[in-house]
């Protein structure tokens, strides 16, 4: 709600513009608009003008409809929503959706009936067989399921007639004879539909088709209407449960019964400051669930299309139930497409005092894709996987560290703050953690969905990227996918994600990892070192054999000091120096000749025909190895070196690579 509130500000700000009332400062609850010393601006005029637009057939196409025919808002589908009618074109347009989605009904059982027909002649024109006794089978089964579904539909308009019927009396009766008639909440031609429904289903159908001629005027008006709700939003409603397919049917009927609209949406801004009157104490108070305010107004049971989870278990309660909202809040949450549903998740984008370039970011971002913007809001819609979103399996805040990871160009990573909002809570998204994302879904060319299956190696990786574990992060890619898809990638993503730890100093010190900036650098810097002798052992005994994959592991075992590295390193060389190529890695190749000369060691840069090399001689790799051991004490040390053997196995990932069982 606090998205729908803010859209329809935000929304209402860009129509301003639009008639040459631009918006010049913002605070906290207000902003300056520029308007000419000739220009007159009718606040309240002008929104209720701007309502009109926004709830108009074209507006919620524009906002609502795109979600309706994209997420899944709830598994099993909604109840009948009952919605306040702001315009008629709104009518129009709640009317139709719900029609699309009665009709799916009829497609259904006109499906059946299909494939009943395909089966019997199937059946007589196959002689005895065991095929044909599965065939008969899939038959009766089919027989069956189509006479208890048209049973269910039918008792249902029987029962919501009788009901109908038994209320129209008990009213007739109670009403005295000089009071005169009472209008009814739906429309004779409507109660014509319902009775023609409890005598005949068949007839029903016709009567509720607006390509019929049966057809009342006011359902065959929809007809235009009907092909803009894709198979998605044919699907949103809980048709498939018989007393909620008559609510929904009912619902759509008091809605064509309408003749005026039924709220007037009020402005959200004033020329003078307004404030809230004081509500009640307690969940249970007369006071909108929502915003707070007294429901003098009227009020409405809140539906999918208010909250997420409509259904709360209130202090005061004794279970659960749906809280009342007001009708402003119901009638906003319409013109939001903002909805959180099934596989979807909702971030925000940028700071609330600069809103401009973020909704502009939002926009472009979702331009052709399945997810939705509005205001500086986006709405992260997760494919599905083995038949479960990925929201599931990855969980939502790898989720949407996967999601911008992919999609968003990583200039917009390091301009925008991102927020994951759940309820109340804004969960940050970090800088450093989305910069690693992209790195590693482009350097190792990684996919959440990989041959119909979900890629459960990348969402571990990325929980490693929010948890400050970088190399732990590359090392599980790397095992993964035996290759670096794009190793440039890798070294210059990295060597920016060191600028982003060093930029964030303050938010990466308020957790563990205090020291990350420094020890990120000098774990890059060892692991340079080595690889320069690693790499050169690998050579010497056959590159890509078993032998140098025996020769790599042996190495990787034995780090935690020079002398034992060497010592193993020893068995295939007979040299005392090996030499670091910046062209296998310029960010690796920068951080070893940093690390040399913070050790006081010798730095020859020299070139041959293979490019410029830093010789790194056994003296090398002592000094280096007492400096960080000075750094790096006791416990510290073990971690240290653990991150070093992730990231220079890292370094060899077509040895390291997961193999199947057997």
């Amino acid at each position: 709600m606090r998205a729908a509130y803010e859209v329809a500000t935000e929304g209402f700000l860009e129509y301003l513009e639009a008639q040459g009332y631009s918006v010049v400062e913002r605070g906290a609850g207000w902003v300056r608009v520029y308007r000419s010393s000739k220009a007159l601006l009718n606040l309240e005029t002008t929104w209720h003008r701007y309502m009109e637009e926004a709830f108009g057939f074209e507006g919620l196409s524009h906002r609502l409809l795109p979600l309706l025919n994209s997420v899944r808002l709830a598994g099993r589908g909604i109840s009948a929503p009952k919605v306040p009618v702001a315009t008629l074109e709104a009518r129009d347009f709640l009317a139709a959706w719900y029609l699309a989605n009665l009709l799916s009904v009829r497609d259904r059982l006109e499906w059946r009936a299909r494939e009943i027909a395909r089966l019997e002649a199937e059946v007589e024109g196959t002689a005895e067989s065991r095929e044909k006794a599965k065939k008969a089978r899939d038959l009766e089964k089919r027989k069956q399921d189509q006479e208890k579904e048209r049973g269910k539909y039918a008792g249902e308009l029987k029962k919501k007639w009788d009901e109908l019927e038994q209320e129209r009396k008990k009213v007739a009766k109670q009403r005295a004879p000089s009071a005169g008639p009472k209008e009814a909440p739906l429309a004779g031609w409507a109660l014509e539909g319902l009775k023609l429904g409890a005598d005949s289903l068949q007839e029903f159908w016709r009567w509720l088709d607006p390509a019929s001629p049966k057809a009342p005027p006011a359902i065959r008006q929809l007809a235009t209407h009907l092909p803009r709700f894709g198979l998605n939003a044919r699907q949103q409603l809980n048709t498939a449960v018989g007393n909620k397919f008559t609510k929904i049917l009912e619902e759509l009927l008091r809605l064509l019964s309408l003749k005026t609209p039924e709220v007037k949406v009020p402005p959200l801004m004033a020329e003078s400051p307004f404030a809230f009157g004081q509500r009640g104490a307690g969940d249970k108070a007369e006071a909108c669930y929502s915003c707070g305010k007294p429901l003098s107004g009227g009020k409405l049971k809140a539906s999918k299309l208010v909250f997420s989870s409509p259904s709360q278990r209130l202090q005061s309660g004794t279970g659960q139930e749906e809280p009342w909202v007001c009708p402003t809040c119901a009638a906003l949450a319409l013109l939001s497409p903002i909805k959180p549903g099934e596989g979807s998740v909702l971030v925000r984008v940028g700071t609330y005092g600069a809103p401009e370039s973020a909704k502009h970011f939002a926009r472009l971002l979702t331009t052709g894709t399945l997810h939705v913007a509005a205001g500086r809001y986006l709405q992260l819609n997760s494919p599905s996987v083995g038949g479960k979103p990925l929201t599931q399996a990855f969980g939502r805040v790898v989720y949407a560290l996967q999601a911008l990871g992919q999609e968003v160009n990583p200039r917009v990573l390091e301009r925008f703050s991102f927020y994951l909002l759940e309820g109340m809570q804004e969960i940050s998204l970090p800088k450093r953690a989305l910069w690693l994302s992209h790195v590693l879904q482009k350097a190792f060319g990684s996919r959440p969905d990989e041959r119909g299956e979900v890629n459960r190696e990348l969402g571990e990786a990325l929980r490693y990227a929010l948890a400050d574990l970088p190399w732990h992060a590359i090392y599980t890619l790397a095992r993964r996918y035996g290759r670096v898809a794009d190793r440039f990638a890798l070294e210059e993503g990295l060597r920016r994600y060191t600028t982003l730890l060093e930029q964030n100093t303050k938010e990466v010190r308020m957790n563990e990892n205090a020291d990350l900036p420094q020890r990120f650098r000098d774990v890059a810097g060892l692991t340079g070192l080595l690889y320069a002798w690693v790499s050169y052992v690998e050579t010497q005994v056959g590159r890509g054999t078993q032998e140098a994959k025996r020769a790599v592991v042996k190495l990787l075992d034995n780090l935690e000091s020079p002398g034992g590295f060497l010592y193993v390193a020893a068995y295939d060389l007979d040299s005392t120096q090996a030499r670091l190529y910046e062209g296998g890695g310029s960010f690796f190749y920068q951080e070893a000749k940093r690390l040399l000369q913070e050790a006081r060691a010798e730095v020859k840069e020299t070139e041959d025909n293979s490019g410029r090399y830093l010789p790194v001689a056994q003296d090398d790799l002592h000094r280096v190895y007492t400096h960080l051991a000075e750094r790096y004490q006791d416990k510290r040390w073990e971690g240290f070196v653990y991150e070093v053997r992730l990231s220079l196995a890292s370094r060899f990932p077509q040895y390291i690579r997961m193999q199947k069982e057997g």
